[in-house]
C-alpha cells in the first residue's frame, strides 16, 4: 500500500464545516467530470435522493458518513482518496481539484497497473525529463 506523506494531522486549524464545503466540492467536479446531475448520483450511489441533496447542501447540518463516501467513490468510479484535499496545496484553494478529474481517473488506472508497467512509465517520464533538461541548456 502506498504511503501518504503527511507531517502529522493534514487538516490542522481546518474547521470541520470548511473541510466539508471541500469535499462537496470536489464531489461536485467529479460530478461535471461524469455528466452527473445529484439525481442520478444519488440513484447510482444507492443514497437515498433527499439524503444525498441534504449533505450536498454547503450551508445544511447533515454529514457524510464513511459508506456515503464508500458509495459515493464507487459510483464515481475514483478512489476514496480522491474526495478528500490531501495536500496544502488543495486545501489552501478551497478543496478544488488539483488535477482535472480525467487526469485524477487516469492516475488511479496507472497505480492499479502491474508493477512492471508503472516502472516502465517511470522510467519513460524520468528520459522525457532528462531530455527536456539537455534542451534547456542549450
Amino acid at each position: 500500500m502506498a504511503e501518504i506523506e503527511t507531517e502529522g494531522f493534514e487538516f490542522f486549524g481546518v474547521e470541520e464545516t470548511v473541510f466539508r464545503k471541500m469535499v462537496i466540492e470536489r464531489i461536485e467536479a467529479l460530478m461535471v467530470h461524469e455528466g452527473l446531475s445529484k439525481n442520478s448520483l444519488a440513484k447510482k450511489a444507492d443514497i437515498g435522493r433527499s439524503a444525498l441533496y441534504e449533505k450536498m447542501d454547503r450551508e445544511a447540518k447533515s454529514h457524510f458518513t464513511i459508506l456515503d463516501f464508500f458509495r459515493i467513490a464507487k459510483a464515481l468510479d475514483v478512489s476514496l482518496l480522491q474526495l478528500f484535499p490531501m495536500t496544502q496545496l488543495e486545501r489552501l484553494h478551497g478543496g478544488q481539484l488539483p488535477l482535472s478529474a480525467s487526469t485524477l481517473k487516469f492516475l488511479d488506472l496507472m497505480l492499479a497497473a502491474p508493477k512492471e508497467d508503472i516502472e516502465f512509465l517511470s522510467n519513460f517520464y524520468a528520459s522525457l525529463k532528462k531530455r527536456d533538461s539537455v534542451d534547456e541548456d542549450k
